[in-house]
């Protein structure tokens, strides 16, 4: 779509909104004035199965900033691949995201554990609380998300093997000393 039928457009549902809002408006008058104010911008629509190009020119503002602080190489193109990917799935304009949306983006991702979620929640956390710092939005929608729960892993415990391998390390009598008193109180079989 080029530019002028997108202002065109853009001009008319304006039109129609305020006529529906105040009925007994000039109509011709209100977009003649309109017209003249539009005419002055470059105005392109924005489809909705594509990435915001509000969102796109965030995040490489966001990724610029954390260059200049220093960030490695491979931590900012972490960063920027889970930005593209939340960009490419969210398609909004950075001001329109809501808590809901990141929370329905991260919910996409059940077949990930915990705390590779939670690294995405970090990395969102930390775009929005920049955008936010840089006053280019009010509020940030993920200040109100809490990073997941991550999943406890019960410790491996030694098999006898090992366990006599380190026994037979110790090499004085506190040492076997201190082995057996961790092995009763984890209640390991003592050798």
């Amino acid at each position: 779509m080029n530019m002028q039928v997108a202002g065109e457009q853009m001009l008319s549902e304006m039109v129609t909104m305020i006529y529906n809002m105040v009925p007994t408006i000039d109509v011709d008058k209100l977009k003649n004035k309109l017209s003249s104010i539009v005419s002055k911008f470059h105005v392109t629509r924005v489809e909705q199965d594509e990435v915001h190009p509000d969102l796109t020119e965030k995040i490489e503002l966001f990724l610029a900033s954390k260059k200049l602080e220093g960030l490695s190489q491979i931590t900012l193109k972490g960063y920027g691949l889970d930005l593209r990917i939340f960009a490419d799935r969210v398609k909004k304009k950075t001001g329109d995201i809501t808590a809901a949306d990141i929370r329905m983006y991260l919910g996409q991702f059940s077949d990930l554990k915990m705390s590779s979620v939670g690294k995405k929640l970090s990395v969102l956390k930390s775009f929005f609380s920049w955008l936010s710092s840089e006053e280019f939005i009010q509020r940030d929608p993920s200040a109100k998300l809490k990073t997941p729960k991550l999943e406890k892993r019960a410790p491996k415990a030694l098999s006898i093997e090992e366990l006599e391998l380190l026994r037979e390390s110790c090499q004085t009598v506190r040492q076997r000393a201190c082995l057996f008193r961790s092995a009763i109180r984890n209640r390991l079989p003592v050798i």
